[in-house]
């Protein structure tokens, strides 16, 4: 008796453990569905692309500034444009005080006045003493001395007609001209200043055609040859496109960075081109490759600033995290370098909320935009 009461005692704590287990069973499935993050999964895109290289750098003239400065010195009386001005070829950019040039222009030309006279009085003496000296009725050391005295009045008529020219030039460079047309990228003088011969005071800069300078990778520049062509944008010009050929390709890579500057000539009639613009070049090779891209929003970081994606798992439910190595931007798409086999299912939209190993539902993708459509099917 005493045993059959133990075997029922033991069958009614088996029931009991089995109906705990299956509560507590059901209700971790309920908790498990109810902390399931939805989200929107996709595959890896395998795309045929030209080799293609993106690199960065800054803008600036082909050619150096045109540097303008005054020829002589003195008080500055007027100055005109100011930066970003554009000029014209030959237009009035500053003026120092001509007084003193007028004055010396006025000396020297009443200096090559006399000059003339003397040199005229002295023509008239040669003449009448040639004429004696070839009748034999002047002697030949009085007739040198008539010579002497014509050719240094005409010594003394060059010499002020030299003077002359030269308080002509000094008078006419007391007005600073631009000598090109062009934007004012500097202005280094101001009125009531004084002017000194070969001190800058003007910096002109031409942008009808720019250069945009980068630095292409050692492993990159053997796809880079003089006169391809380039696409550029600038992050300060938005929506713009331009296009560019390369001009230069340095032979020695800089030491610290490992790269090579690489000049790009970019046409700019517009002008919407500025010096110091920061310039993102595309350059395409001639060569086809196999590429992988996911959509950039795919693409999140971990706490040390790794880029990584979510990796969803069907079998479990869950997503793991995976460490990439992403590329270049191509519209809304980036290449993944490595880290993935291109056989996964990728977490795409949802992931802002998700950890390591949390469980997720697949949520119906939104219906995509024809744009999005366009870039995905490439």
């Amino acid at each position: 008796m005493k045993k059959l009461r133990a075997i029922s005692i033991m069958i009614c704590q088996s029931i009991l453990v089995i109906s705990v287990m299956a509560c507590t069973g059901e209700r971790d499935k309920k908790q498990t569905n109810t902390d399931a993050v939805p989200v929107t999964v996709g595959k890896v895109q395998k795309v045929q692309e030209h080799e293609t290289i993106f690199v960065s750098g800054t803008v600036s003239t082909p050619d150096s500034p045109a540097v303008v400065s005054f020829l002589v010195s003195g008080k500055v009386i007027f100055v005109g444009p100011r930066e970003g001005d554009y000029v014209k070829r030959e237009e009035r950019l500053a003026e120092v005080d001509p007084l003193d040039y007028r004055l010396k222009v006025a000396a020297a030309a009443a200096t090559l006045e006399k000059a003339k006279v003397e040199l005229r009085r002295a023509e008239d003496e040669y003449a009448r003493m040639k004429y004696l000296y070839d009748a034999k009725s002047l002697a030949p050391n009085d007739y040198e001395k008539f010579k002497a005295a014509l050719d240094g009045a005409g010594e003394q008529v060059h010499q002020a007609t030299a003077n002359d020219q030269l308080a002509r030039k000094q008078l006419s460079d007391a007005t600073l001209h631009a000598p090109v047309s062009g934007y004012i990228s500097k202005r280094l003088i101001e009125t009531g200043d004084t002017a000194s011969a070969g001190r800058p005071v003007f910096e002109i800069v031409q942008l009808d055609t720019v250069e945009a300078n980068v630095g292409v990778p050692e492993t990159d520049v053997r796809l880079v040859r003089i006169g391809q062509k380039v696409s550029i944008t600038f992050p300060a010009l938005p929506n713009q496109s331009f296009q560019g050929a390369v001009r230069i390709i340095n032979v020695s890579a800089d030491p610290g960075t490992r790269t090579y500057m690489t000049r790009i000539r970019v046409p700019n009639p517009g002008h919407v081109i500025r010096i110091g613009m920061v310039a993102e070049a595309k350059i395409a090779g001639d060569r086809k490759i196999s590429i992988m891209t996911l959509p950039g929003e795919a693409i999140v970081r971990d706490d040390q600033g790794a880029t990584m994606v979510f990796v969803y798992f069907p079998e479990q439910g869950r997503v793991y995290s995976k460490r990439v190595k992403i590329g270049a931007f191509r519209g809304t798409e980036v290449e993944i370098k490595e880290g993935l086999s291109g056989d996964e299912s990728i977490v795409i939209a949802g992931q802002d909320h998700l950890r390591d190993g949390m469980p997720v539902t697949i949520a119906t993708p939104p219906p995509e935009k024809a744009s999005d459509k366009k870039g995905r099917s490439r």
